[in-house]
């Protein structure tokens, strides 16, 4: 839930000049005097600005003949000290249109932001987000419709009003609620799972302090910041109080802070990776070939049925600024289906270009070094640390449990492709580039929900692995990259080879072992997956103790590493698919609830059928689900495309059907979980109209 704060006017800021940074939410006009400020104007002809019903109506008539940029805009008097924000709209219209939002600053600098409005007789909330690593004061608001075009159209645009809300305030309110929830869920006793005595008061009175800081509507922004903060100190305080399986006790991990359902993780890894690989996909959700703007389907799952075990995603846009909500969603939905989320960083150059070095416009710089504190550009650097490190930190869980992922900066470090690439820095300055990073996230910044992966390109020899290598304290996940050898059947000794010596370092070093990037682009070989990546690692003893091999994203026809519908390699991606050695997701059991003991093969040990779990029906369904458990107990829950838990229940015992009315649902996709008392775990995907 998004609390705004009604706290100032448009003309109350322009008489006084307030320092709107002072403020956790502010509205910029809300039209509730019925009249339109002086302070907005009108550019061109194609634009009437007008007062009715306490909004401001804006009449739309463009013409062959009006200029393409025509705008009105709004000049602020009020001073706002901005970092991450965003500007709300409530608006309806009666005409599709494009609009556009194009803050200009103090400074001279903009940001260009677009959303497709659709047609609609209620009104409806736009948010549009900016980020920056520098701090910025807005002077002018300019807004557009249909902006740089000259086709007529006409129609009428009711704006009702603007409000302009700091990213970590909304971010604090949404932690304050997970807090709630975990707070709520959590039990107090020495069984594994639950928290020690006395631990819930403690945090309680720290969820208590965050939301009296909302409830104020005098409350600064450094106050929200700083409480944002605490209360992710007071959460890592009581995450630590979790009583943990003997299991975990010799846990080396790079973050010492890690969270429970963090530590389960690594640890049901490195079993799983004794006998099964697990399948993993860059970008798995959100677009494939011929289709985007869906973050629940999948070029895989409508090949095979099932998604990928391991779903990698980039965190460049995060690392920005941006994206923050659209990245969230694809991870929760992967973790409340059971999966696993890997993040990778290509991060820009901050001289300019982009993180290829060939981009770099001062061939002749160091990055690297620059970004290291005492650099020129570390603190534009270490804001974009702050920006993954806010978004780690407000993960969550359907339950407020901290979502756990594996973190792969800096890959790719042995080819020179990258500007923090071998030809690039010295082997001290990579290695102070890892620490600096893990350093940063879990010592000042509190994270807790994140693992770290080192993955160099293709390397043949253990000590080229290990030249530039941080040290075991800063790394979790011993992983390389290789497209190289794995496009001709000459490759195939190299690739077993660097497995065979992954395998073994990682295992020296109680460490997981994995392939983290590979693929052959178009998948021009149909018999590929079965050749490379099945049947030579499988076979051999040592290189098939990786814990998981993912390839490259699905983007057209031209640039795809798995296959989609009507692609040659289906039948033998099926083949790869149906081998007991290979893991989807739908063959994952809950790596998150315990550290389990495993001691044969998932497909043939640890997995029941998911209908001898949970029968679901009918599917779709109008006015209510019905849903067989076998006569198991265990837990149910009902989660929504956002992986908004919609519905849980505790089944003590379960010989009837158990029926759930759907009044007050949506129609939409949803998915139905349930997880035994003996922690297995199914899923089905139901349509309810």
């Amino acid at each position: 839930m998004k609390i705004i704060i009604k706290l100032l006017v448009l003309n109350c800021l322009l008489l006084t000049g307030l320092h709107a940074a002072q403020a956790a939410v502010i509205i910029v006009d809300n039209f509730d005097n019925n009249s339109i400020h002086e302070g907005w104007q009108v550019e061109g002809s194609t634009f009437t600005l007008s007062a009715e019903s306490m909004a401001m109506r804006v009449d739309y008539n463009r013409t062959a003949s009006s200029w393409e940029w025509d705008q009105f805009h709004l000049n602020l008097d009020a001073s706002w000290d901005l970092y991450q924000y965003q500007l709300i709209f409530n608006l309806k219209s009666n005409v599709a249109i494009q609009m556009a939002v194009k803050p200009v600053y103090t400074d001279g600098s903009s940001d260009w932001l677009t959303k497709d409005i659709a047609v609609g007789d209620n009104y409806q909330t736009h948010t549009f987000s900016v980020a920056s690593t520098q701090l910025k004061v807005i002077q002018t608001l300019y807004i557009y419709f249909d902006g740089g075009s000259t086709t007529p159209k006409s129609g009428v645009i009711m704006i009702d009003d603007i409000s302009l809300q700091t990213t970590t305030s909304s971010m604090l309110n949404q932690s304050v609620a997970d807090a709630t929830v975990y707070h709520q869920q959590a039990v107090e006793g020495q069984l594994e799972g639950q928290f020690a005595s006395g631990s819930k008061p403690v945090f309680h009175q720290a969820i208590v302090q965050a939301q009296q800081i909302l409830d104020n509507p005098q409350a600064t922004q450094q106050q929200i910041d700083a409480q944002l903060a605490q209360l992710q100190l007071a959460y890592t305080i009581f995450e630590a109080s979790r009583v943990r399986s003997g299991k975990l006790a010799d846990l080396q991990l790079a973050n010492e802070h890690a969270s429970f359902e963090t530590q389960n993780m690594y640890f049901n890894l490195r079993q799983i990776a004794r006998y099964n690989t697990l399948f993993g996909m860059q970008d798995a959700t959100g677009y494939g070939v011929g289709w985007t703007g869906n973050n629940f389907r999948s070029d895989v799952e409508d090949v095979c049925g099932s998604l990928p075990a391991v779903c990698s995603w980039s965190v460049k846009s995060v690392a920005s600024g941006q994206g923050f909500e659209d990245l969230a969603q694809r991870i929760g939905y992967i973790y409340s289906l059971g999966g696993i989320n890997t993040l990778e960083w290509h991060m820009d150059n901050p001289y300019g270009g982009d993180f290829y070095w060939e981009n770099n416009p001062y061939p002749d710089s160091n990055v690297v070094r620059s970004i290291l504190p005492g650099g020129i550009n570390h603190i534009a650097w270490r804001n974009q640390l702050d920006n993954i490190a806010l978004f780690l930190n407000t993960l969550k869980g359907a339950s407020g449990e901290a979502i756990p992922v594996i973190f792969r900066p800096w890959h790719e470090h042995t080819g020179d492709w990258f500007w923090w690439g071998n030809a690039h820095c010295s082997i001290d300055e990579y290695k102070m580039l890892w620490q600096f990073t893990v350093n940063y996230l879990v010592d000042e910044k509190k994270v807790i929900n994140v693992l770290f992966a080192y993955s160099p390109d293709r390397f043949y020899t253990k000590a080229k692995y290990l030249q530039r290598y941080p040290g075991d304290n800063y790394i979790d996940v011993f992983g390389f990259d290789d497209y190289g050898d794995v496009s001709s059947p000459s490759g195939i000794n190299n690739l077993i080879t660097q497995l065979r010596y992954l395998v073994e370092m990682a295992e020296q070093r109680d460490k997981i072992p994995a392939l983290t990037e590979t693929g052959l682009e178009r998948i021009t070989n149909p018999t590929w997956f079965t050749q490379f990546m099945l049947d030579p690692i499988k076979n051999d003893a040592i290189a098939s103790r990786i814990a998981y091999q993912a390839v490259w994203r699905n983007a057209s026809t031209s640039h795809h590493y798995a296959p989609y519908p009507g692609h040659s390699s289906v039948p033998d991606f099926l083949d790869f698919f149906d081998d007991p050695f290979t893991i989807f997701l739908n063959d994952l059991p809950n790596i998150y609830e315990n550290a389990k003991t495993i001691n044969a093969p998932l497909a043939l040990d640890d997995l029941e059928a998911s209908d001898d779990v949970m029968l679901v029906s009918p599917n779709p369904a109008q006015d209510e689900l019905m849903i067989h458990t076998f006569g198991k107990s265990g837990r149910l829950s009902v989660f929504d495309l956002r992986g908004v838990c919609v519905h849980r229940s505790d089944i003590v015992t379960a010989t009837e059907t158990i029926r759930i009315r759907l009044d007050g649902f949506d129609p939409g996709l949803y998915l139905v979980s349930f997880v035994t008392s003996g922690q297995q775990a199914c899923s089905q995907k139901v349509i309810i109209r």
